[in-house]
């Protein structure tokens, strides 16, 4: 059987995790559900939508303008239109271009740098 997982949740045990002593490098997702091609062995995050992401984003961004420095300051975003594994940032039925306003507005809200910071 799959996994369904709530997404608010997996985004706060994420950002709840111990820095290691290295470089890291972070990651979000707008969504997932991959019971197209995993079909009973899938796993779903419920619950996703633009303002968790975007929430997500934020954090993250800001986490990586703090602790990381130059060419280390990099977010990944997986994916663009990754439709099989229900995570894409292009517009759909049912968010319109939801994902792609939250990052937009996410990367706005870094780039105003509200901590005086670059």
């Amino acid at each position: 059987t799959g996994v369904v997982s709530d997404y608010r949740e997996v985004v706060l045990a994420y950002l709840r995790k111990t820095l290691p002593g290295y470089t890291r490098f972070r990651a979000v997702m707008p969504s997932w559900d991959n019971t197209p091609r995993r079909q009973n062995t899938s796993y779903v995050f419920a619950h996703a939508s633009p303002g968790a992401y975007q929430a997500w984003l934020e954090e993250e961004l800001e986490q990586t303008r703090d602790q990381n420095f130059g060419d280390e300051r990099i977010v990944f975003i997986n994916a663009w239109n990754e439709w099989a594994e229900g995570a894409h940032l292009e517009p759909d039925r049912r968010f319109g271009h939801g994902f792609l306003e939250a990052t937009r507005n996410a990367l706005d809200s870094w780039l105003l740098d509200k901590g005086g910071r670059r």
